[in-house]
Formats: structure tokens, C-alpha cells, sequence
């Protein structure tokens, strides 16, 4: 499996504009309770307060390319919850795709 991308919970009350690219890594989504909302157009939906930022890379990425990504992130000024690896295998991913 080779590692392409990784998914940051952050902490906005609206959706948070984060770097459309960084590195390797494009911002690919934005979703809220599994409902893509960036880019839009987005569906009328309540928001919860922990929006998903999928960053991925059409090439394989190492872990300290993810920290650097969650590092420019956090410059400025955005909380993260967690971070999920988003890993390809043999071409398929290893990960799903939000509505």
C-alpha cells in the first residue's frame, strides 16, 4: 500500500478555508457528516463544528510530508482533531468516498 493522501478533522464553525494546495498534497474536499460541501455546490445541511479536509497527491507521500501539511495547517491558526492516512492499494483506494 502506498500512502497518498491524508483526511484532517479541524474545528470551524463555517466552512474553513484551507490551503487549496500544499507540497504535494491539492485539497480534493471538504465534507461535513459524510456530505461533500466543498467544492460546491453544497447541499442545504445542518453543519457540525468538525468539517473533514481531504488533501491527496498523485504520487506516493511520506509521513513527514503529512506533518508538514498538518504543520502549515495548524500556522494558521486551525485546531485539528484527528488525521486519517489515506492509503492506495494496486491502484484502488483504501478509502471512501463521502456523498
Amino acid at each position: 500500500m502506498d500512502l497518498h493522501g491524508v483526511d484532517i478533522y479541524i474545528w470551524s464553525a463555517t466552512t474553513p478555508d484551507v490551503p487549496k494546495e500544499c507540497g504535494k498534497f491539492t485539497l480534493k474536499l471538504i465534507s461535513n457528516r459524510g456530505t461533500r460541501i466543498y467544492p460546491g455546490p453544497a447541499p442545504e445541511i445542518d453543519l457540525l463544528d468538525w468539517p473533514r479536509c481531504r488533501y491527496l497527491s498523485d504520487t506516493p507521500v511520506t509521513d513527514a510530508e503529512v506533518d508538514a501539511l498538518v504543520g502549515t495547517i495548524t500556522s494558521q491558526g486551525f485546531r485539528w482533531s484527528k488525521c486519517q492516512k489515506l492509503f492506495i492499494k494496486d491502484g484502488v483506494n483504501q478509502f471512501s468516498e463521502p456523498y
